[in-house]
């Protein structure tokens, strides 16, 4: 663990807060539409729905950064991270070409199956 996986932990944990705030606020807006209050309410819903989605983005950022043993779990991960060793784009290529071929064989093999079937039970049931 180094100082580059603290500084790229905490920009996840301001990612996530963005991702929860950007959430918690379309929740707002879509709650308030349900139920009438942003039309009822339109001068100061908005602001309170803007302020209620950073509150909870703030809440749930400090919930991950504030346990210690969170923050020292994640940093790990981080760490086994750096070990892993990724396959080259290449490889990479390579086995998705083999499995998207695998796929479409098995999809070929079903569809028979299934033409199949549906012919003997048209002709067992009609």
């Amino acid at each position: 663990m180094n100082k580059d996986d603290a500084y790229w932990l905490r920009v996840c944990y301001i990612v996530f807060g963005a991702i929860v705030a950007f959430t918690a606020w379309k929740a707002t807006g879509t709650i308030g539409v349900q139920t009438g209050w942003a039309e009822r309410f339109d001068t100061w819903y908005p602001t309170v729905a803007v302020i209620f989605a950073v509150a909870v983005a703030l809440g749930s950022s400090y919930y991950l950064f504030g346990n210690k043993e969170r923050h020292e779990y994640f940093l790990s991960a981080l760490g086994e991270l750096r070990k892993v060793s990724w396959p080259t784009v290449l490889d990479t290529r390579r086995m998705t070409t083999v499995v998207a071929i695998v796929v479409a064989i098995f999809a070929v093999i079903l569809a028979a199956f299934d033409l199949i079937w549906a012919k003997i039970f048209g002709f067992l049931l009609s």
